[in-house]
């Protein structure tokens, strides 16, 4: 397991009703999770939550294990901390799934998810949905996930999408047929990877990797980077996983 120096979330409820955007950070474990929840300040939020907590359960029981893998989904061009990553989301969206069965539409919640288990100097990445995941390393920051939702489509030239264009197209606890996508990377010291919901803009990111380039001891650079968030107006729900390598 990577000796990680620092890390912390961050929520935001900004201007709506009720948050529906739910982080983890799991720094002894590596395992970090941003979930953002739709359906309304209830389903969403039990959506958010719930996908969170199911992802982190499979990851804490089954992180190490190949075998454990088997009765799910095995893919030889991925990582073992990349398939049980794969096998972490397809397991929560069996429970939101479930949390969603013999309810009306109304009353149903969903999830995008973005999700992160670090195994040495190894990244693996799981993403359903909206959110998005970034690394800045040197003054430079780069996306390590497609952000999957109709305003990308529409535009993938358009960082920040409108409201209106921010639907998922996919989502755990919408179908049964779902494929998480993965991506896997090499970490190195001094690294930041930020994990975060839509609600979190260009703007932000880049004064986060202002911060960065500061160069302060891990800790103090992680309380800077909160006192920033907590200082900044939202528009929709905000969730992020700050993570420094």
């Amino acid at each position: 397991m990577s000796q990680l120096r620092a890390a912390s979330i961050f929520l935001g409820k900004g201007q709506r009703p009720g948050q529906e955007d739910f982080a983890v950070a799991d720094r002894s474990k590596g395992i970090f999770i941003v979930a953002d929840g739709f359906g309304g300040p209830i389903p969403g939020a039990l959506a958010a939550k719930s996908a969170c907590e199911a992802v982190r359960g499979f990851l804490f029981k089954q992180a190490g294990d190949l075998e454990a893998t088997l009765p799910f989904v095995l893919r030889t061009y991925f990582s073992l901390a990349g398939n049980v990553l794969f096998n972490a989301l397809i397991y929560a969206n069996q429970k939101l799934n479930s949390l969603n069965l013999n309810k009306g539409v109304n009353e149903r919640g969903g999830a995008s998810v973005v999700a992160g288990f670090i195994d040495g100097n190894l990244l693996a990445l799981a993403n359903v949905g909206t959110c998005s995941a970034w690394m800045l390393r040197s003054g430079r920051a780069v996306e390590l996930v497609v952000p999957r939702n109709f305003g990308y489509m529409v535009d993938p030239f358009s960082v920040d999408g409108a409201d209106e264009f921010s639907a998922p197209l996919i989502a755990l606890g919408m179908t049964e047929d779902l494929e998480p996508e993965v991506f896997e990377y090499r970490i190195q010291p001094g690294d930041w990877i930020l994990l975060h919901s839509d609600g979190i803009l260009t703007e932000v990111r880049q004064q986060i990797l202002q911060i960065q380039q500061i160069q302060l001891e891990p800790d103090q650079a992680i309380q800077k980077a909160m006192r920033l968030l907590n200082n900044i107006s939202y528009i929709d729900n905000a969730a992020i996983s700050l993570i420094i390598v």
